[in-house]
């Protein structure tokens, strides 16, 4: 994207529990059409350079139906609202009724009006696109149920993981949309990518929907792939095998009339390299956070080894909408470190709403409103303090290396540091991080262009205030011996002494 900075940070909002939080903050309604300028100036000065405003689109009244007699849905909404009352599920966000604004946020012009006023203020907009499935009650499933995967039977009722729609006695029942691992997706009806006509009018759709915003996050986006549909649906497919791929057509369709244009890709089980072949701009690193939320150092340094230009596309994340909370997950002593490595690694960086806070509770999608929850105000100044520096040049347009590190006979606890550095200009930077559960002590190997022109260097930690002064013979010998508690960092600018 153009004026899109390399290592972009992007920022995810759920649009309908925010636009709650700021009504309440402020006792009034909130729509798109009246989100203070200040909200997009705030996430501007915090470094941000996409915002993706997630569950825009007009939800089904069928996914709320079913959302709110759903035992356990209901049980975890009581225990984060004790105020809970059934309308407060509002139903799936990725059970799409439509791709139009839903009426509760505001209009189609009211999103026209705010891409532009998001371009104005440096911002680029990120929407989601649902490929796999809409809502069981989406019109296609009445007016085109040839789009839909179906299943033939003059029994009364539909197997299990499929539903009847319209009046028509014994009909055909219709799929719902599923991740092949898991059972089905109750509120969803299952897209036939065998059938042409269905194809060239998700493509339609989403070449509509892209005059409103910069970039599309694409959800699921690997059960479109032909292995995986083909995997996932054969048996099903009248016509044969789906023989070619859906995403290069769709994408080069849309960017054919904006190159810029960006496409995410959610993805899973190994198919980001694919997917980045077949377009995406970027794709979740879903493999790196597992890796960082067990500890796994050697698996994360073997992921890390990986080709740049592949890191470069990768979605570093410690937490979004389907994940716990970053400082649930990795806990008081642990998160910090996991933020200074996600923000330090290339490819884009993903924050979640409530991320900066210190936010502990995971919101159901469904729900139409979150829980209040007091801002960590140490956890906000840390954050504070890291994003301004992960803004700097160096970040965005630096070298990045991986350093090396080693340790004597008796201890190999430097196999738990990880450490890489940042260079661009004078502008020299070395992450050394410990998320093992234990000390580590070893030292870091660093490359001849950290070294400054001077006798000494100075290391200093802009986030902590800490700085050590060591003679550069010596560093360039041994390296540069570092000792880190559990949990613990150094985020070094390396300068002359």
């Amino acid at each position: 994207m153009e004026n899109l900075p390399d290592n972009p940070h992007i920022y995810q909002i759920n649009l309908m529990t925010w636009l709650h939080e700021l009504g309440n903050r402020e006792q009034q309604n909130r729509t798109l059409a009246t989100i203070p300028d200040r909200e997009w100036r705030y996430l501007k000065d915090k470094g941000m350079d996409i915002v993706w405003l997630m569950g825009i689109w007009k939800r089904s009244p069928d996914s709320r139906k079913k959302a709110q007699g759903e035992p356990f849905l209901v049980d975890e909404s009581r225990t984060i609202l004790p105020d809970f009352v059934p309308e407060d599920i509002v139903g799936s966000p990725y059970a799409v009724h439509g791709y139009s604004c839903d009426p509760i946020l505001g209009s189609m012009e009211d999103l026209r009006l705010l891409k532009k006023k998001m371009e104005e203020t440096g911002l680029f907009l990120v929407l989601d696109f649902v490929p796999n499935h809409t809502a069981c009650d989406h019109l296609w499933v009445e007016n085109h149920p040839d789009f839909f995967i179906k299943k033939k039977t003059g029994e009364n009722n539909c197997p299990e993981g499929f539903f009847r729609t319209g009046q028509v006695p014994f009909g055909p029942c219709i799929a719902h949309g599923k991740d092949p691992f898991y059972p089905p997706w109750t509120d969803t009806a299952q897209l036939n990518y065998s059938n042409e006509k269905c194809v060239q009018a998700v493509v339609r759709t989403m070449s509509c929907i892209s005059n409103y915003c910069h970039g599309l996050r694409c959800d699921m986006a690997m059960l479109v792939m032909k292995e995986v549909f083909n995997k996932t649906w054969g048996p099903y497919l009248s016509k044969g095998d789906v023989t070619k791929e859906f995403w290069p057509e769709a994408i080069n369709t849309v960017k054919s009339r904006d190159q810029d244009f960006m496409f995410l890709a959610e993805s899973y089980w190994g198919k980001e390299v694919k997917l980045q072949a077949q377009g995406f701009d970027y794709t979740y690193d879903k493999k790196l956070y597992d890796l960082l939320a067990a500890g796994d150092i050697p698996g994360i340094k073997s992921c890390l080894a990986a080709p740049l230009e592949r890191q470069k596309k990768m979605i570093r994340f410690l937490e979004n909408h389907d994940e716990p909370r970053a400082f649930h997950k990795f806990g008081p002593e642990r998160v910090r470190c996991a933020m200074i490595i996600q923000a330090t690694l290339p490819g884009m960086r993903l924050w979640q709403h409530g991320q900066f806070q210190g936010n502990r509770i995971r919101t159901p999608v469904q729900l139409r409103r979150g829980p209040r929850e007091p801002v960590q105000k140490d956890m906000e100044a840390f954050c504070d303090l890291l994003l301004g520096e992960v803004d700097l040049p160096v970040f965005h347009d630096g070298r990045w290396e991986m350093c090396d590190t080693c340790g004597w006979a008796d201890n190999q606890s430097h196999e738990n540091l990880l450490a890489w550095c940042w260079e661009l200009q004078k502008d020299r930077r070395l992450i050394v991080s410990n998320l093992s559960s234990s000390p580590a002590q070893g030292y870091v190997k660093l490359p001849s262009y950290l070294f400054t022109e001077t006798e000494q260097a100075l290391f200093r930690d802009p986030l902590k205030g800490d700085f050590f002064v060591r003679r550069q013979d010596q560093v360039k010998k041994s390296g540069l011996y570092v000792g880190l508690e559990s949990g613990d960092f150094h985020f070094f600018r390396i300068e002359k002494a």
